[in-house]
């Protein structure tokens, strides 16, 4: 072997330790979308793509409006034939999505979707979720607690010890 046939192979030999390594991540991220507003079904395929990123290319394959507005944007990896209105819904199943649609004169006998919003799980700090269901707890088990004392008496019983003796 002379040395051009030798720095020729260790050429080619790094070119395709290269295209091997960068080949996955040339993978993830991928979205392909095959369907249109009216189709009665759409095909999505995505690999380790971003939830935002999935909706913003089908709300342009689809025409239709985004708001993207939630806390979480995990990683989507899907290959999907669905009805649009459908395959929005699956894409997101954890995530609080509203979505309108409307009949179109393009679309004869379907219905599209006009605007989607992902919007933020509304839990809040956790120290306020906390006293609000401790109050709403707390009121739940007053009311369940006069039903309770109510149902006896109507009955001929004695409220039950720690409830209420007489009605409001």
């Amino acid at each position: 072997m002379n040395k051009s046939s030798f720095a020729g192979w260790a050429l080619g030999a790094g070119f395709g330790v290269v295209a091997l390594w960068a080949a996955p991540s040339a993978v993830a991220g991928e979205i392909r979308i095959d369907g249109d507003a009216c189709a009665s079904a759409v095909h999505l395929v995505a690999r380790d793509a971003p939830l935002s990123e999935v909706l913003k290319r089908l709300a342009k394959a689809l025409d239709f409006q985004l708001s993207f507005d939630s806390d979480n944007n995990p990683l989507v990896s899907v290959d999907l034939v669905r009805k649009p209105i459908d395959l929005v819904a699956e894409l997101a199943p954890l995530e609080n999505v509203s979505m309108t649609q409307t009949r179109d004169p393009r679309c004869p006998q379907r219905e599209r979707i006009v605007n989607v919003w992902v919007l933020p799980s509304g839990q809040g700090s956790p120290m306020r979720v906390v006293s609000a269901s401790q109050q709403a707890r707390e009121e739940q088990l007053r009311k369940e607690q006069e039903g309770i004392d109510l149902f006896l008496k109507s009955h001929g019983f004695p409220p039950a010890k720690g409830g209420q003796t007489e009605s409001k």
